[in-house]
């Protein structure tokens, strides 16, 4: 009986042992899944190019975010259906969208500030993400949604806000 006894013990032990190993989930700006330094950098600085809805940029911008203003969502025209599951009350948050008249072909990361929902359109479709990335604890960035996007026009449209303004930044995809 000692024997198991001890036997169980040193296994209570080892479990333990290995459980408090096992790294606690990161919080705050440093639970993304791929690094967002740049991003975080973009959307802190005073630099950020400042777009009202249905606006079109010859080409993303370089090394800064964009603030997009947005509207009610009834009044605004999105260029493709949103991907995300309507709920109730979608009528009444915010959504916005800016085109980008040229794009080089890539995979691209789309990092969002505050909570929406967001796709990117090529020909007038959504385009499946990649993969993503998200933390309701960072203040400079929400989400990070990576897509690949061929050449040529582009729209990031933003969908189901709560904020009048959404700062974003596209850039290709680094890990």
């Amino acid at each position: 009986m000692k024997t198991l006894l001890s036997l169980f013990v040193a296994s209570a032990a080892l479990v333990s042992a290995a459980a408090s190993s096992v790294a606690a989930p990161a919080v705050g700006c440093d639970g993304f899944l791929w690094p967002l330094a740049t991003e975080i950098a973009w959307m802190k600085s005073d630099g950020t190019e400042t777009v009202d809805s249905g606006s079109t940029l010859p080409t993303p911008p370089d090394g800064k975010a964009v603030a997009l203003a947005l509207k009610p969502a009834a009044e605004v025209t999105l260029p493709a259906t949103p991907t995300k599951t309507p709920k109730p009350g979608d009528d009444k948050t915010l959504a916005g969208v800016v085109t980008f008249g040229s794009i080089s072909q890539g995979h691209y990361q789309v990092t969002l500030s505050a909570h929406a929902w967001i796709d990117v359109v090529q020909n007038g479709k959504a385009l499946e993400a990649t993969g993503h990335t998200g933390s309701a604890d960072c203040e400079f960035a929400r989400k990070s949604v990576r897509f690949e996007i061929a050449e040529g026009p582009v729209s990031i449209q933003i969908y189901g806000a709560q904020a009048a303004v959404v700062k974003f930044t596209i850039r290709p995809a680094t890990d």
